[in-house]
Protein backbone atom coordinates (compact mmCIF):
# COMPACT_ATOMS: atom_id res chain seq x y z
CA UNK A 1 0.00 0.00 0.00
CA UNK A 2 2.59 2.24 0.48
CA UNK A 3 4.12 2.06 -2.70
CA UNK A 4 0.88 3.37 -4.37
CA UNK A 5 0.75 6.17 -1.85
CA UNK A 6 4.23 7.12 -2.99
CA UNK A 7 2.95 7.11 -6.78
CA UNK A 8 0.25 9.07 -6.54
CA UNK A 9 2.37 12.07 -4.60
CA UNK A 10 5.07 11.89 -6.92
CA UNK A 11 2.49 11.91 -9.95
CA UNK A 12 0.93 15.73 -8.74
CA UNK A 13 2.54 18.28 -10.03
CA UNK A 14 3.50 20.72 -7.58
CA UNK A 15 1.98 24.20 -6.78
CA UNK A 16 3.99 27.14 -8.03
CA UNK A 17 3.29 30.59 -6.20
CA UNK A 18 4.33 33.09 -7.85
CA UNK A 19 2.38 35.75 -5.79
CA UNK A 20 5.44 37.20 -4.27
CA UNK A 21 7.35 37.86 -7.77
CA UNK A 22 3.75 39.84 -9.11
CA UNK A 23 3.86 41.87 -6.53
CA UNK A 24 8.11 42.79 -7.06
CA UNK A 25 6.96 43.49 -10.66
CA UNK A 26 4.37 45.75 -9.53
CA UNK A 27 6.62 47.66 -7.47
CA UNK A 28 9.97 47.82 -9.64
CA UNK A 29 8.02 48.56 -13.03
CA UNK A 30 6.47 52.00 -12.53
CA UNK A 31 9.85 53.12 -9.95
CA UNK A 32 11.81 52.14 -13.68
CA UNK A 33 9.60 54.09 -15.78
CA UNK A 34 9.96 57.20 -13.51
CA UNK A 35 13.87 57.25 -12.68
CA UNK A 36 14.01 56.66 -16.81
CA UNK A 37 12.46 59.79 -17.55
CA UNK A 38 14.97 61.84 -16.03
CA UNK A 39 17.95 59.80 -16.64
CA UNK A 40 18.81 61.84 -20.23
CA UNK A 41 22.29 62.18 -21.94
CA UNK A 42 23.95 64.67 -23.26
CA UNK A 43 26.49 63.85 -26.22
CA UNK A 44 29.32 66.86 -27.85
CA UNK A 45 30.71 64.85 -31.10
CA UNK A 46 34.21 65.70 -31.10
CA UNK A 47 36.91 64.88 -34.03
CA UNK A 48 40.12 63.84 -33.23
CA UNK A 49 43.22 65.39 -35.36
CA UNK A 50 43.82 62.58 -38.19
CA UNK A 51 47.19 62.46 -40.37
CA UNK A 52 46.58 63.03 -44.01
CA UNK A 53 48.67 62.06 -46.72
CA UNK A 54 50.80 65.38 -48.30
CA UNK A 55 48.65 65.78 -51.43
CA UNK A 56 45.72 66.24 -49.55
CA UNK A 57 47.10 68.00 -47.33
CA UNK A 58 48.59 70.65 -49.72
CA UNK A 59 45.20 71.18 -51.34
CA UNK A 60 43.32 71.41 -48.01
CA UNK A 61 46.02 74.57 -47.12
CA UNK A 62 45.16 76.30 -50.62
CA UNK A 63 40.89 75.53 -49.89
CA UNK A 64 41.90 76.80 -45.80
CA UNK A 65 43.73 80.12 -44.83
CA UNK A 66 43.48 79.15 -41.17
CA UNK A 67 44.47 76.02 -39.32
CA UNK A 68 42.95 77.61 -35.62
CA UNK A 69 44.88 76.06 -32.80
CA UNK A 70 44.19 76.67 -29.16
CA UNK A 71 46.63 75.17 -26.48
CA UNK A 72 45.84 74.63 -22.76
CA UNK A 73 48.75 75.03 -20.70
CA UNK A 74 49.03 75.09 -16.93
CA UNK A 75 49.79 79.15 -17.06
CA UNK A 76 48.33 80.21 -20.05
CA UNK A 77 46.75 79.54 -23.23
CA UNK A 78 47.52 79.93 -26.72
CA UNK A 79 45.65 80.89 -29.43
CA UNK A 80 47.51 80.20 -32.66
CA UNK A 81 47.37 78.91 -36.54
CA UNK A 82 49.05 76.20 -37.39
CA UNK A 83 50.73 77.73 -40.01
CA UNK A 84 51.97 81.03 -38.67
CA UNK A 85 52.21 80.63 -35.54
CA UNK A 86 51.16 81.95 -32.40
CA UNK A 87 48.26 84.86 -31.92
CA UNK A 88 47.66 85.77 -29.24
CA UNK A 89 49.29 84.50 -25.06
CA UNK A 90 46.53 84.39 -22.48
CA UNK A 91 47.75 83.93 -19.09
CA UNK A 92 45.19 81.96 -17.01
CA UNK A 93 43.77 83.64 -13.71
CA UNK A 94 41.93 81.78 -10.74
CA UNK A 95 39.00 83.89 -11.31
CA UNK A 96 38.03 82.59 -14.99
CA UNK A 97 38.89 86.16 -16.23
CA UNK A 98 40.79 84.33 -19.03
CA UNK A 99 37.87 82.99 -20.44
CA UNK A 100 36.92 85.98 -21.85
CA UNK A 101 39.78 87.32 -23.40
CA UNK A 102 39.65 84.14 -25.19
CA UNK A 103 36.24 84.43 -26.26
CA UNK A 104 36.79 88.06 -27.16
CA UNK A 105 40.19 87.06 -29.47
CA UNK A 106 37.96 83.71 -31.03
CA UNK A 107 35.13 86.46 -31.97
CA UNK A 108 38.21 88.77 -33.87
CA UNK A 109 39.29 85.36 -35.40
CA UNK A 110 35.54 84.76 -36.40
CA UNK A 111 34.55 88.00 -37.86
CA UNK A 112 37.93 87.23 -40.30
CA UNK A 113 36.96 83.85 -41.02
CA UNK A 114 32.85 83.87 -40.89
CA UNK A 115 33.28 79.86 -42.86
CA UNK A 116 35.81 78.23 -40.15
CA UNK A 117 33.83 76.22 -38.09
CA UNK A 118 36.98 73.75 -36.93
CA UNK A 119 39.44 74.36 -34.27
CA UNK A 120 42.10 71.94 -32.85
CA UNK A 121 42.28 72.05 -29.01
CA UNK A 122 45.20 70.85 -27.31
CA UNK A 123 46.02 70.27 -23.76
CA UNK A 124 48.89 69.63 -21.27
CA UNK A 125 48.39 66.32 -19.46
CA UNK A 126 47.74 67.72 -16.27
CA UNK A 127 44.77 70.04 -17.54
CA UNK A 128 41.89 69.56 -14.63
CA UNK A 129 38.78 68.27 -16.43
CA UNK A 130 36.88 70.91 -15.58
CA UNK A 131 39.25 73.25 -17.38
CA UNK A 132 38.72 71.27 -20.12
CA UNK A 133 35.03 71.58 -20.35
CA UNK A 134 35.07 75.38 -19.71
CA UNK A 135 37.18 75.94 -22.45
CA UNK A 136 35.53 73.56 -25.21
CA UNK A 137 32.14 75.57 -24.16
CA UNK A 138 34.22 78.92 -24.88
CA UNK A 139 35.21 77.46 -28.47
CA UNK A 140 31.71 76.70 -29.53
CA UNK A 141 29.78 79.64 -28.36
CA UNK A 142 30.10 82.91 -27.12
CA UNK A 143 27.26 85.18 -25.60
CA UNK A 144 27.00 88.78 -27.73
CA UNK A 145 25.00 91.79 -27.33
CA UNK A 146 22.73 92.78 -30.21
CA UNK A 147 20.14 95.47 -29.66
CA UNK A 148 19.59 95.19 -25.81
CA UNK A 149 19.61 91.58 -25.83
CA UNK A 150 22.52 88.58 -25.03
CA UNK A 151 22.68 86.04 -28.22
CA UNK A 152 24.41 82.81 -28.58
CA UNK A 153 26.54 82.75 -31.05
CA UNK A 154 28.47 79.86 -32.86
CA UNK A 155 32.40 79.60 -32.94
CA UNK A 156 33.81 77.09 -33.55
CA UNK A 157 31.33 73.76 -33.44
CA UNK A 158 33.30 71.53 -34.63
CA UNK A 159 36.11 70.90 -32.48
CA UNK A 160 39.23 68.16 -32.24
CA UNK A 161 41.41 67.23 -29.08
CA UNK A 162 44.49 66.05 -28.59
CA UNK A 163 47.46 66.15 -26.70
CA UNK A 164 49.69 69.48 -26.59
CA UNK A 165 53.56 69.51 -27.67
CA UNK A 166 56.17 70.88 -25.14
CA UNK A 167 57.49 73.80 -26.87
CA UNK A 168 55.09 77.17 -27.35
CA UNK A 169 54.21 77.68 -30.19
CA UNK A 170 57.18 79.58 -32.79
CA UNK A 171 56.59 82.80 -34.87
CA UNK A 172 58.59 84.88 -37.00
CA UNK A 173 58.14 87.98 -35.10
CA UNK A 174 56.62 87.94 -31.55
CA UNK A 175 54.66 90.71 -30.22
CA UNK A 176 55.95 90.52 -26.83
CA UNK A 177 60.03 91.45 -28.33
Amino acid sequence: MKRRWRKKNLGQPAEVNITAFMNLMVILVPFLLITAVFSRITILELNLPTSESPNQSARQDQAEELQLEVIVRQQSIEIGDRKTGLLNLVAVTPDGAHLQQVSDMLQQIKARFPDKLDVTLLLESDIPYERLVAMMDTLRVAQVQQEDEIVTAELFPAISIGDAPSAKLKTAERNEQ
